[in-house]
């Protein structure tokens, strides 16, 4: 049986961005999608450049609302900001710092870390 998670975040254009990324590339098995709860509507070229040095796969990426998901269809909500969400499902809280227009050593930074957080997620819920 696969697993429905939706990652979150404020504009769907870092955190949550990285995390659907990593999601199609580490969680086997997995329907993984990502949200904002006021999106970008678009994905910095940093944050394409940073994932793309580390072999991810950026095809398909762009930001998008939460609005346009049914969240009761996910098992699980990964909200990876200090926001809170409420969800008629499991919510998963990680406080990642947001890395919006920071330096491009900042952005790698929280890019390890959202990759720690998937890979780790992906061992906890399989």
């Amino acid at each position: 049986m696969s697993h429905k998670i939706l990652f979150v975040c404020v504009g769907n254009a870092y955190r949550s961005i990285m995390a659907e990324a990593y999601g199609r590339k580490y969680m086997n098995g997995f329907e993984v999608k990502s949200a904002g709860i006021r999106p970008f509507g678009y994905v910095p070229e940093d944050v394409i450049k940073i994932l793309q040095e580390d072999q991810v796969d950026t095809s398909g990426l762009f930001s998008k609302s939460v609005s346009i998901y049914n969240v009761s269809e996910f098992d699980y909500i990964v909200v990876l900001s200090r926001i809170f969400f409420f969800a008629p499902t499991n919510v998963i809280y990680y406080d990642v710092e947001d890395p919006a227009f920071s330096s491009i050593d900042f952005l790698r930074k929280v890019r390890d870390q959202i990759k720690q957080i998937v890979i780790e997620l992906y061992q906890k819920l399989s």
